[in-house]
């Protein structure tokens, strides 16, 4: 079996669809999230959780490195593994929309698949474009530079209700749904909504080190310093803390919704788990956003794009 990692989804013994997250995995374990169970579709994170430790207690996993329990399926438990490819089902108008899309990224050099309702077959006429590239900085500036030849376009006021209803699992975040007329990798092509994930090769975490004491909900307000992984999933922003009484240096989040959500120099108002992280000869506070549903990040200065 290949590596399953974000943007894989994988079918367990009893039928059931998940969706793997991250990069690395605890040994004999996936990371993953559910996403149709006993073929309804999982609305939010708070209900699979639930949904999976009554039903399968089994998944769940008191990981030592997080410090938490999660969803990690054992590896003995997967049925068949999913990965992002170009083959697709749905409506035919939406389908062919998404191999015009593909081949525009192919010419480009970005090299992808297709993820989402139209890799599982679930796809409706409301559905979005789901992609996934395998990449890096160039790949993402291969795509902005379609949106400035305007080839993609910025979300219109239908794609933002789209979105809107897809994001009810965090209504704390809906108030900063504007922010995706900023974003790249959410937008328009050929009248439909299409969402992006860049997933880079490698983790900027060993699991191996390191470890994760989670301590409680937090707010606080930053600033970013470093963006070099804001537009990746999972995501994070190196930042300078503005508010608060304590230090936080570190933002992360492991949905792609968090992704481009500020550039160096922009300020930003966050609600995540505040978590301190043991390495070798080091110890710092950061929030982890996306694990609530009260969790969001809110622009405070950003500038017009």
């Amino acid at each position: 079996m290949r590596k399953l990692v974000e943007g894989c989804y994988l079918v367990d013994v009893f039928s059931d669809v998940y969706a793997v997250k991250g990069l690395v995995h605890p040994p004999g374990r996936i990371y993953a999230v559910p996403r149709i169970i006993e073929g309804v579709k999982v609305k939010s994170v708070r209900e699979g959780f639930a949904f999976v430790a009554e039903k399968n207690p089994a998944y769940v996993f008191q990981d030592p490195y997080l410090g938490r329990p999660v969803i990690a399926v054992p590896e003995t438990s997967v049925k068949q593994p999913i990965y992002p490819s170009k083959a697709i089902k749905g409506p035919p108008r939406l389908v062919e929309a998404a191999i015009q899309l593909s081949h525009i990224l192919s010419d480009a050099g970005v090299e992808h698949g297709f993820t989402g309702s139209l890799l599982l077959g679930t796809a409706d006429e409301k559905s979005d474009i789901d992609i996934v590239i395998y990449g890096d900085e160039k790949h993402y500036r291969a795509v902005k530079k379609l949106r400035q030849q305007d080839i993609l376009k910025p979300v219109d006021a239908e794609a933002i209700q789209i979105l809107s209803e897809s994001r009810l699992d965090t209504p704390k975040a809906l108030p900063t749904i504007e922010t995706e007329r900023r974003k790249i990798l959410t937008g328009k092509y050929a009248g439909f909504l299409y969402t992006m994930k860049i997933i880079p090769e490698t983790s900027w975490e060993n699991r191996d080190d390191t470890a994760i004491i989670p301590e409680k909900p937090y707010e606080t307000t930053v600033e970013i310093v470093d963006d070099s992984f804001s537009f990746y999933t999972p995501c994070r922003y190196g930042v300078r803390n503005i508010g608060g009484e304590l230090e936080v240096v570190e933002v992360i989040s492991f949905r792609s919704r968090f992704s481009e959500m500020g550039v160096r120099g922009d300020r930003l108002t966050v609600r995540g788990l505040l978590e301190r992280v043991v390495k070798p000869g080091r110890l710092y506070h950061r929030l982890n956003v996306g694990l609530d549903a009260d969790d969001f990040m809110e622009p405070v200065n950003r500038r017009p794009c």
